[in-house]
């Protein structure tokens, strides 16, 4: 198996396993921030003994990738809890948009072939935005905004650290934890949790954002940040497929209008251009 290969399959495996999150999120009967953080906890506790301390640096690079990477946890799961599954994953998954965005930025050359799938995700935005897109204004806002960090997270898992995956996906999730703790004490209640919740967190904890981020960042160094964000192009369509089976929750016709013209413009981006090797580079 060659490494491009390799690579998209790792991505593919992340994207099944945090398309689960959309369901259990709907389906456990805690709040918002006690998810984030219970759901940290565990996966945290599960790769404490794998950091590397010894070997830690903070880099510019690392504190943007922990920032974007809480507020990422954060938005998705209460933006999943106040607007539909389908909103909240669609919108987050406008950061091809956005990366290109940041190409475009820092002197990227805009040409005609790769405009135009960007133009139907702006398209796509705007209907979902529409008066009777069935969600939530603001849910949707904070959504779109966490599309953006998305795209940095995916951008600034490229990059080479001083320490492994393990180390980077544990430290990630305690700093989230320490996050919830000095923000948001008051809001953290797992009184009224279920068996079943809990099984729910323990999963999302140890596969939704354990497994998934690991394999996830050995996928985008074998294909690139860029190529990492066209395939996850599978994970707006599974999410909302799970809630629809587990949960019942429909989207409205508009949201799915506009989730249908994000997704045909995301797959656009996937036809191979001739100088996707510029693009990488930046």
């Amino acid at each position: 198996m060659d490494k491009t290969t390799k690579g998209t399959l790792y991505v593919l495996i992340a994207m099944v396993l945090f398309s689960t999150g959309g369901f259990f999120i709907k389906l456990i009967n805690a709040n918002a921030y006690t998810i984030v953080f219970g759901r940290a906890f565990i996966a945290g506790l599960i790769f404490l003994p794998l950091i590397q301390w010894k070997k830690l640096r903070v880099s510019k690079n690392y504190l943007v990738l922990a920032i974007g990477y809480c507020y990422l946890c954060i938005m998705f799961v209460l933006t999943t809890k106040i607007t539909t599954a389908a909103n909240a994953i669609i919108l987050q998954c406008t950061a091809p948009l956005w990366l290109y965005l940041y190409y475009v930025i820092r002197g990227k050359k805009i040409t005609g072939r790769e405009l135009i799938p960007r133009l139907f995700i702006l398209v796509g935005i705007i209907v979902i935005f529409s008066a009777s897109a069935g969600g939530n204004l603001w849910g949707d806002l904070l959504a779109l905004t966490n599309g953006i960090a998305y795209a940095m997270v995916q951008h600034l898992m490229d990059k080479e650290y001083p320490v492994s995956d393990n180390s980077i996906i544990g430290l990630n999730n305690i700093i989230l934890c320490l996050v919830i703790l000095v923000l948001f004490p008051t809001q953290i209640d797992f009184s009224g949790l279920s068996m079943a919740g809990w099984l729910g967190l323990i999963f999302l904890g140890v596969f939704q954002i354990g497994v998934s981020y690991l394999v996830f960042f050995k996928g985008v160094r074998m294909i690139s940040a860029l190529k990492a964000s066209m395939v996850s192009l599978l994970e707006p369509i599974l999410n909302p497929v799970f809630v629809f089976f587990f949960v019942g929750e429909i989207p409205a016709v508009n949201s799915l209008i506009g989730f249908g013209i994000i997704l045909f413009g995301i797959a656009l981006t996937m036809i191979p251009m001739k100088d996707i090797a510029q693009i990488e580079e930046c």
